[in-house]
């Protein structure tokens, strides 16, 4: 009898919290940005650029939003690598997850890169093709989930920052060559920081 009655209590306790709950239906869309680049550099030393340590020209952070600034930015170039944030107290953020790398030629990772909180996916692709100048670096990032189309501009202007006004600066300007020196061609270029891609979908 009082195991009885003690379910019954609880169970009475439970139904309130229960008739708190809220269920609310989002939609989902699905959107493709493709974005192409010539750097003024070979294959192999562009895609060393564009991985490992990228905190030289990756210059958004994905939690600072919740006060945290990270150490480092790194991208590992091997099947199951971590493209990660790591703090100086050990503390470390995943954002995506390397799929696919053929060094020099291509590069394939995914996650939700910094859209917290929305139930939302990234696929970005490099690939990589030697031209007479360098190299045609190309950029094709597939996003699904909850976004909408202006999340999706914002999201493509953050790439052309990231990959145009960031990277092709960095190795034309030969940075990648003095990784622990800032780089100046940021500078005299006027190239400045934007707005963290997790604040994008706002």
């Amino acid at each position: 009898m009082r195991i009885l009655t003690g379910a019954l209590l609880a169970a009475g306790l439970a139904a309130p919290m229960a008739a708190q709950a809220k269920t609310e239906q989002f939609t989902t869309q699905g959107y493709s940005i493709s974005q192409s680049y010539e750097i003024a550099a070979d294959p192999q030393t562009v895609f060393d650029a564009a991985t490992g340590d990228v905190s030289g020209w990756w210059d958004h952070s994905f939690s600072r939003g919740f006060g945290m600034d990270p150490d480092e930015f790194y991208l590992e170039p091997k099947a199951g690598g971590h493209f990660i944030e790591r703090f100086g107290d050990g503390a470390e953020v995943l954002h995506a997850t390397v799929i696919y790398v053929k060094p020099g030629e291509a590069l394939r990772f995914d996650g939700p890169l910094g859209f917290n909180g929305n139930a939302m996916n990234f696929v970005v692709s490099y690939k990589l093709s030697p031209t007479e100048a360098g190299t045609q670096f190309d950029v094709l990032v597939n996003i699904s989930g909850q976004i909408n189309e202006q999340g999706a501009q914002a999201a493509a202007g953050v790439w052309d920052h990231f990959i145009g006004d960031r990277l092709k600066t960095y190795v034309e300007a030969e940075c990648h060559e003095r990784p622990d020196e800032p780089c100046s061609a940021f500078e005299e270029s006027g190239v400045e920081e934007g707005e963290d891609e997790g604040d994008a979908e706002q």
